[in-house]
């Protein structure tokens, strides 16, 4: 049963030995301010602020408050610190399931990340649940000067002790941005982050951010509306785009052959599919989820201070010296079948840190290359050696974005499609990728190796099976073109023999869709406002908000 609705005789339930308080300016314990609010005050301010952490199961990763702002017959909204965020997306390299768990005095429930928004430093968490809150109005409450105003910045911890401390609010007076830089003198603890900043009226101000020059940033009530109706708005465009998009799919796929089909806006956008942790990577066991993350790197060429292009590649057991990834030669090469020289290659590895690469081998024919690094470890690189699939099983397609390290995957099952590049050893998915995704991994959701993806501006995804993979290894290695082909989506495993070709023998090469700058710059044009957006993600690559799924961002 909930616990009843507190008021004024209820501030004798506080003491000094149960709630923690953090010194102030102007009050000195927590029992001082809890009276100067009086009972009413008290109560709402008391009900209003929530423990929001993140947990793996014993252990407590991380702590912060948060406010309610939404109340529901199932569900409760939650508006805290981004650096939740943060937090979700490091422990992606632990070895448990993390949750994100909200506690208020008694109740203690599971919720998850529905939006948020890293330059405003705000996230949304919501909860299947009904608790004993109270909703702060974001959108009801009298317009008035907070300047000078005495403040209290209010948190709860995990042990659900109340936190609070008090202070003045201020602005950055005489600049021109003083309407939407404010501050406060309370002093914060790490846990208050993401809490409610009141004044002694029971008037909401905000919620408090960090802790700088002696002086506490918070986002102001105006600015949380202002982002909360966005993410309600962009979550009823995505749910028409939602309903419009098998009937344009089916449109699309029904078109007769010879038509030329225009470039989908989303490539010249990095973001595809699902960001980590949400979306399809919620279906995947953790151990699949964190082998994926472990092995999945982002690769740039550079020609001088000139960023060329970028690709996702993956730890394979290759060779014994130094570790290597399997990449796109779409990296280092020219659309006339030849390497450009003097690139310098930087790796993003899955733990953030950036390297220098080596570039070790390449097959031009089949758009595949090698590149090693150093100083770095993997305890299980990718396996090649999986075994016969079936048509039917469902596939992601794995990304790392450069930019941003966010880790990305579209699901979809192989088809019958065929596309526009010339080689004649590829396979389509109907999963859906951007250009940030070649050279990334294709798996089968119990976590086995199925191939390497490539782009294709019109359908689905080609890619190249693990045995082909295989064998242009070997011939790496032996130099010997001979390799055992398996056919897929046969009724059984059966094998074949096949051959590798080397570069140069066939006439003319195959074509592999290497956009030039100027070709680039075609695309970009076709879609002004995509590419607005790349140029954005590129400049600013956490100017981002999430939205039912999908990693979106901002103009």
């Amino acid at each position: 049963m909930l616990p009843s609705k507190r008021g004024a005789d209820d501030l004798t339930r506080f003491s000094a030995d149960n709630k923690r308080t953090c010194s102030g300016e102007e009050a000195t314990d927590f029992l001082d301010i809890w009276r100067e609010l009086g009972g009413e005050v008290a109560s709402k301010v008391s009900r209003s602020v929530v423990s929001i952490g993140l947990s793996d199961g014993p252990n407590v990763l991380y702590a912060s408050s948060g406010v309610v702002i939404e109340c529901q017959s199932s569900f409760t909204k939650f508006v805290t610190s981004a650096s939740l965020v943060r937090a979700l997306h490091d422990s992606e390299t632990n070895d448990h399931k993390v949750k994100i768990v909200v506690r208020h005095e008694e109740d203690v429930a599971i919720g998850f990340l529905e939006e948020y928004d890293l330059d405003y430093e705000i996230a949304v968490v919501k909860v299947p649940a009904v608790l004993d809150v109270y909703c702060v109005p974001l959108d009801h409450q009298v317009q008035f000067d907070p300047h000078g105003r005495k403040v209290v910045a209010v948190g709860r911890d995990i042990s659900n002790r109340l936190l609070t401390t008090s202070g003045t609010c201020t602005d950055s007076r005489g600049s021109q941005y003083s309407r939407y830089l404010m501050f406060s003198t309370c002093k914060l603890s790490e846990v208050m982050q993401g809490g409610a900043l009141y004044d002694f009226y029971g008037n909401f101000f905000g919620i408090n951010l960090f802790w700088d020059m002696e002086r506490t940033i918070f986002l102001p009530r105006s600015i949380i509306l202002e982002r909360v109706v966005h993410f309600r708005t962009s979550l009823k465009r995505s749910v028409f785009l939602n309903l419009v998009k098998p009937v344009r799919d089916k449109k699309r796929q029904i078109r007769r052959i010879g038509v030329k089909l225009l470039p989908r806006p989303e490539g010249s956008i990095k973001i595809f599919g699902d960001v980590y942790p949400n979306g399809v990577w919620s279906e995947l066991e953790h151990g699949v989820v964190s082998h994926i993350l472990r092995n999945l790197v982002a690769l740039a060429s550079f020609k001088g201070g000139s960023k060329l292009r970028t690709c996702t590649g993956f730890f394979i057991d290759y060779a014994d010296k130094c570790l290597t990834i399997l990449t796109s030669a779409s990296l280092v090469r020219k659309n006339d079948a030849k390497i450009i020289e003097g690139l310098r290659i930087v790796v993003l590895l899955p733990n953030r840190e950036r390297c220098e690469g080596k570039l070790e081998h390449y097959s031009l024919h089949y758009n595949v290359a090698l590149v090693s690094i150093k100083n770095y470890t993997v305890d299980c690189p990718v396996d090649l050696n999986s075994e016969y699939l079936d048509w039917s099983t469902k596939l992601l397609a794995v990304g790392r974005c450069f930019e941003s390290g966010l880790a990305m995957a579209a699901s979809g099952k192989c088809t019958r499609w065929s596309g526009n590049l010339d080689c004649k050893d590829l396979q389509y998915t109907a999963c859906t990728i951007t250009k940030a995704g070649i050279g990334g991994p294709l798996v089968a959701v119990n976590g086995k190796f199925v191939g390497m993806n490539y782009y294709d501006r019109n359908m689905g995804t080609p890619f190249l099976w693990f045995d082909l993979l295989r064998g242009i290894l070997n011939y790496f290695k032996t130099g010997q073109t001979n390799y055992m082909k398996i056919r897929h989506g046969t009724s059984g495993l059966l094998c074949k023999l096949g051959c590798i070709v080397k570069d140069g023998e066939q006439q003319p090469p195959n074509s592999w869709m290497v956009a030039t700058r100027s070709e680039d710059k075609i695309l970009e044009d076709q879609d002004e406002d995509a590419s607005n957006n790349e140029r954005a993600a590129i400049n600013k690559p956490n100017r981002y908000y999430y939205r039912n799924g999908n990693l979106s961002v901002y103009k």
